[in-house]
Order: structure tokens, then sequence, then C-alpha cells
């Protein structure tokens, strides 16, 4: 079982001037897309949510997705665990047209991506961070894309969960209720 984006709180200084209903709709979008590709590829999520949390003296948001069991190729790992966060946090902000080099630099989702190649690394999984693909790895620019691929396709779905945390109570959602959404 691995819980996502379990780390210091997302926004920090650098987002203190980025208004808090926008904040929350990153993450929102950004939880989503690790829900959505998640099923995609046979992953069950227990619940997500976004939420705040005190780490070192700091308050901030951050979202966590949690897995119930998990299974599916490298290349999926990759993509729910490391990439799918960020691609639809870069897509939604392209769609509000709020997409700019300094808010896509925002959005970079580094501990996503850490833990991801951490996952694969303890299943003997080599990644290129930069450049083609070792024997029988993946290259992470290949990741990327195609987290993005997928997260064009299923919009629609990533939308409706994204929008649907934003209105809970407690911007929590359990596994069965993002099921029902996204069907």
């Amino acid at each position: 079982m691995y819980e996502l984006d379990k780390h210091t709180p997302h926004r920090h200084v650098r987002y203190q001037f980025t208004p808090l209903p926008l904040i929350q709709r990153g993450l929102a979008y950004h939880e989503a897309g690790h829900v959505v590709l998640g099923q995609l590829v046979g992953f069950t999520c227990e619940r997500v949510r976004i939420h705040t949390i005190t780490r070192d003296g700091v308050t901030g948001w951050t979202g966590a997705t949690t897995w119930a069991r998990s299974f599916g190729t490298y290349l999926d790992v990759a993509v729910v665990c490391g990439a799918a966060g960020q691609a639809a946090d870069l897509h939604q902000l392209a769609e509000s047209g709020r997409l700019t080099p300094e808010t896509a630099r925002l959005c970079a989702a580094d501990h996503d991506k850490e833990m991801a190649l951490s996952i694969l690394a303890a299943e003997g999984v080599q990644v290129s961070e930069i450049g083609p693909a070792p024997d029988g790895g993946l290259a992470w620019d290949h990741v990327m894309a195609t987290a993005q691929q997928r997260v064009d396709r299923e919009w629609n779905r990533i939308t409706a969960i994204a929008e649907a945390l934003l209105a809970a109570p407690d911007f929590t959602l359990t596994g069965t209720q993002a099921a029902q959404i996204a069907a």
C-alpha cells in the first residue's frame, strides 16, 4: 500500500501570494489525476483528500491518495505514482488560462517522482531521468508523456473527481465515491 503525496506541506513560501482557492483547486486536480489514472490500470483507491498539515513549523495544504492494492506494469506505477498528479495540474492550468512557465514550475511534483523512483528502484527497475531508457528500464520523459496523454484522454473523469473533492465538506472522498463519480 502506498500513500501518495505524504510529504512536507505542498504549498509553502513560494506560494504565499497564490489565493487559497487556487491552491485547493490545483491540489484537487493533482489528486484526481492520481485517482483516475490509477483506476485505469487496476489500482484500488481507498481514499483521496486534500487537507492542511503542519510540519517543521510550516502549515500548508497537501493532498493524499491511499491505495488498498495496486498492480500493473512498471510504466503504470511510474505514471500513476510519479507523473499523474503533475500532468493533471498542468492540464487544469492550461484549461483555465493560467499556465505560464512560472505556474508550471510551481506544480512540479518532485515528491511524487522521488517516490515512484524509489518504488521502481526497490523492484530493480532503472529509470533514466534524461535521455533514452536503459535496457529493461524506463525513460522519465516517456513516463511524463504517457501521463499527459492519459490525462488528456480522461480529462472529463478527472474533472468530475476534482470538482467533487472540492465540494466535499472535508475535501475527502472514499475510494467507492471516487469510483462512482469517475464511472
